[in-house]
């Protein structure tokens, strides 16, 4: 079904645009009268406000006629279509108007088919002006997802030290950059989720993207990566931008995200201005560094870099962040641990003093010591360590990253699913072997976790040790075996797993006050 046709009609005479009316509305389905004109100045302004497909301009009319207003409204609205309408037959007024290409000319009185055949060929030129405006929407839309993609490869090629097959120039047919000169800076997003979905993230991407591109043309924009935005902004060539203004550009970029997203926080780091953009990398590792001050101070929300971070960084101690990244990894929380992790790898890179192959096996000693932390969790797992493959710290970096990423979300789902079903399975051996000598050791083998792990399950799931929870299970036993008063106390503490009914006797007395007798004797 084809469009409605918006008609606007100009006529200083209310029975002519009565008449009109109706003859379109009887004749053609497809007519929408959206507004009518007693001249052309109130023709120009309705115009402007209704945005009319077809308008019928009378062109005799008193103050403002229909040529000079045609010339205004084609000026600002050169999608619409006109049909001039006169008493007059004068060769002059259609000769003017033709020059704003308005085609259709009509006599009073005209004949009804006259006037729908003269609607039908404007309908049928709005109709097809329309697909092409629409076919031309769509090819821009796809020219721009793709440059926003080309943006995105552009900046990881740079962050990754990638070797393309294009240079500069060609780059440049695709992407808009004002000069080379220009500044990183890496946005973060912190959410009091331990685990956002996808879902969120991109929304939080496209909104931060949407007002880069709004407030600064001059920027390129890389992709979301863990929960890192990494951004660059160009400068003209005529100067440099100094740091307040820099400071500025990020603080309202903070401020706009803020007023939008309210479960999301976004900080920033910003590096020192480069003059050429294929030393991006250094202004990236700058920001990189300043955020990680952001993070260890949570009343900031940005930070530039300065040489004096570098200074406070020779107090980091690798094995201190090592194990709460560890504890980060084990607890599921993924943008804790990816903080940690930039922090940890830019300790473990400087301490290798930047030598790639150092770094590949610290990367690969730290994955093998992860691959047994989760092995304590009942969590066999086996993930490529083939960082060797690597040429940039950056590249090793960010592989491992991904590495950890996954790692995560698998401990995540673990966390809901497998553990519940692993604290069922142990709760029910316990139940079924409670009158027995049984370790804490020996239910972990059954369940497949280390005793370490079982004992700490048990403590934050229900509150207790599982010394306490099998102590539980063998008074509740006792109580039921204490209501029969022909069962002897001796056979009663075997029957529950306690060799020495004294020792028997002793715990009951702690757990419920008061000695097995006693209890058997206020029955």
């Amino acid at each position: 079904m084809s469009e409605r046709i918006r008609v606007m009609l100009v006529d200083d005479e209310p029975l002519e645009r009565e008449g009109l009316q109706l003859m379109l509305r009887k004749n053609r389905s497809n007519v929408e009268v959206v507004a009518e004109a007693r001249d052309g100045q109130e023709a120009i302004d309705l115009a402007q406000e209704c945005k009319p497909d077809l308008i019928f301009m009378d062109i005799k009319m008193p103050e403002v006629d229909g040529v000079i207003a045609v010339k205004e409204i084609i000026t600002t609205l050169p999608m619409t279509k006109c049909i001039m309408v006169t008493a007059f037959d004068t060769f002059q007024y259609a000769q003017e108007v033709m020059k704003y290409g308005v085609k259709e000319y009509l006599l009073k009185p005209s004949k009804k088919g006259r006037i729908l055949e003269a609607f039908d060929r404007m309908a049928a030129e709005i109709e097809e002006a329309k697909k092409v405006e629409a076919e031309k929407a769509a090819i821009n839309h796809r020219l721009e997802r793709i440059s926003s993609l080309v943006e995105s490869e552009f900046i990881v090629s740079l962050m990754m030290d990638y070797v393309h097959e294009f240079n500069m120039d060609e780059w440049s047919e695709w992407i808009e950059v004002d000069g080379e000169q220009g500044f990183v800076v890496v946005f973060s997003f912190e959410s009091k989720s331990l685990l956002p979905n996808r879902q969120e993230k991109t929304e939080w991407y496209r909104i931060l993207k949407q007002f880069l591109q709004k407030h600064y043309h001059h920027c390129l924009i890389g992709p979301l990566i863990g929960f890192q935005v990494p951004t660059f902004f160009s400068l003209k060539k005529d100067g440099e931008r100094n740091l307040k203004a820099k400071e500025n550009v990020v603080r309202t970029f903070i401020h706009l995200f803020q007023k939008h997203v309210q479960n999301c926080r976004l900080v920033a780091g910003i590096g020192s201005t480069v003059s050429k953009l294929n030393q991006f990398d250094h202004s990236y590792g700058e920001a990189i560094y300043a955020l990680e001050s952001v993070y260890n101070h949570p009343s900031a929300s940005y930070m530039t870099f300065h040489p004096k971070l570098k200074e406070k960084r020779k107090e980091f101690v690798p094995f201190e962040v090592e194990k709460e990244l560890f504890e980060a990894v084990k607890g599921a929380d993924l943008q804790k641990g990816l903080r940690l992790f930039d922090s940890y790898f830019q300790g473990i890179s400087e301490a290798s003093q930047h030598q790639v192959p150092t770094i590949q096996k610290n990367m690969v000693h730290f994955f093998l010591v992860l691959k047994r932390k989760m092995k304590e969790l009942g969590i066999e797992e086996e993930f490529p360590t083939q960082f060797h493959l690597l040429s940039s710290a950056t590249q090793v970096k960010e592989a491992a990253k991904v590495q950890l990423s996954n790692i995560i979300e698998r401990i995540s789902d673990w966390r809901v699913n497998d553990m519940k079903g692993q604290l069922t399975r142990a709760r029910e051996y316990i139940d079924a072997n409670y009158h027995k000598a049984i370790s804490l050791e020996e239910v972990a083998e059954h369940v497949g976790l280390s005793s370490y792990y079982l004992s700490k399950l048990f403590k934050d799931r229900y509150e207790r040790t599982f010394i306490d929870y099998l102590t539980d299970v063998r008074m509740t036993k006792a109580k039921e075996y204490l209501k029969d008063r022909n069962l002897p106390l001796k056979e009663i503490a075997i029957d529950i797993g306690y060799k020495d009914p004294n020792y028997f006797s002793r715990v009951f007395k702690k757990e419920t006050g008061i000695s097995p007798s006693e209890y058997r004797g206020k029955l």
